[in-house]
């Protein structure tokens, strides 16, 4: 508990100092923002190979408080934004068996640590922390933040630095310790360079990426080191938008040992007609689990609809499947927007094959994963 505490006092007075100093030079408060929101979702969860044993069915819940401090003035602006949650029954399991997985977060904090007679848990992370200093020529930004270079709904196999949570009901990017710099180059490009060292420099990840509009498509390539990998990589991707929109991105990554490298590549489209949207990708990884855990097949695809109802409510459904191991997963989502600043969502997921592939993570065993439930989020 005293470590959770250390890195909230932390975050806040970080958040603090940085706003101190950037309204330093204009000897005024500098202007800020303090928000966040509050869900809780209750469900249902069941693992199993299709029987209906009382057994293969668990109950659980998770309420989650999110808090954002925003600060800036002049050319600085900070932000610090962490989550705290308390779950119960099939939520704690969950986050237990990420814990003991590869996907486990050292600054991810879990109590108790362990399962065993257990029912209930205590999770909290830092999602973003950072400062930046914004020129005319360049702007620098360093701590955790979202490095998105994603342009497809689910891949984007040049994003080498975004990590994707699949604990709740739609992915979300994970933040990065990282430093960053942006140089702008004319009035559509951009020379983005981007580090995210560890304690061993030579094991952490690097990038330039070199962007900017080419007609009517924006396009980028990019050059990269993966230390921990072992591996040099070459990326190049891009996005249209014609009568439908366009995008594909591809990276090959060299190994220091020689020999032949790996490729993955995505692409996909997306369009609307009425108050529909539709959109559709394929994932192809060369490099199978080592490159990829959470999707490790050949030969993936993704397919998504949704439909706004009304202004108050909108429907979706979703689907990715590996193509050639048999697994899939699916969401079914519909969103009622309840009040101001209050949304009502009701769910049901399934993944079949793979131990869950795409779906919480692939842990557990089971042929089939499922789980519906209500979740309410307030935003203030």
């Amino acid at each position: 508990m005293r470590r959770l505490a250390l890195i909230i006092f932390v975050s806040f007075l970080a958040s603090f100092l940085a706003c101190f100093a950037a309204g330093a030079p204009a000897q005024e408060a500098a202007p800020w923002t303090l928000g966040g929101t509050l869900s809780m979702q209750p469900l249902v969860s069941y693992a199993g190979a299709g029987s209906l044993d009382a057994s293969d069915f668990t109950y659980g819940s998770g309420t989650t408080l999110g808090l954002s401090l925003k600060a800036g003035g002049g050319r600085a602006r900070a932000e610090a934004s962490m989550e705290a949650a308390v779950l119960t029954g099939a939520s704690a399991q969950l986050a237990w068996a990420i814990a003991l997985s590869p996907f486990r977060r050292a600054d991810e904090l879990l109590f108790p640590a362990s399962a065993s007679g257990q029912d209930a848990a205590l999770a909290a992370r830092i999602r973003t922390l950072y400062a930046k200093l914004d020129f005319d020529w360049a702007s620098f930004t360093a701590g955790r933040q979202v490095l998105n270079y994603g342009r497809g709904a689910l891949w984007t196999p040049t994003d080498i630095f975004t990590e994707l949570d699949l604990s709740g009901i739609s992915p979300v990017r994970r933040g990065t310790d990282a430093l960053r710099v942006v140089v702008p180059l004319g009035v559509t490009g951009g020379l983005d360079l981007a580090a995210a060292p560890s304690l061993s420099p030579g094991i952490g990840r690097y990038a330039a990426r070199l962007g900017g509009l080419l007609g009517e498509v924006d396009a980028a390539v990019m050059a990269a080191r993966d230390g921990a990998g072992r591996q040099w990589m070459l990326g190049a991707d891009f996005k249209t938008d014609l009568v439908v929109g366009l995008y594909a991105d591809a990276i090959y990554a060299q190994p220091d040992a020689g020999g032949w490298g790996t490729v993955r590549a995505a692409a996909g489209a997306d369009w609307s007609f009425g108050d529909f949207i539709v959109a559709a990708e394929y994932y192809y990884n060369g490099g199978g689990a080592s490159a990829d855990l959470l999707y490790p097949g050949t030969h993936n695809i993704y397919a998504s609809l949704t439909w706004t109802a009304s202004e108050l409510l909108s429907l979706s459904l979703s689907v990715v499947a590996d193509v050639e191991g048999g697994a899939g997963a699916g969401t079914l989502l519909a969103r009622l927007s309840a009040a101001q600043n209050a949304d009502v969502k009701a769910y049901l997921q399934a993944a079949h094959g793979s131990a869950g592939y795409g779906l919480g993570y692939g842990v557990g065993g089971a042929v089939w994963n499922l789980q519906t439930g209500v979740g309410l989020e307030v935003k203030f």
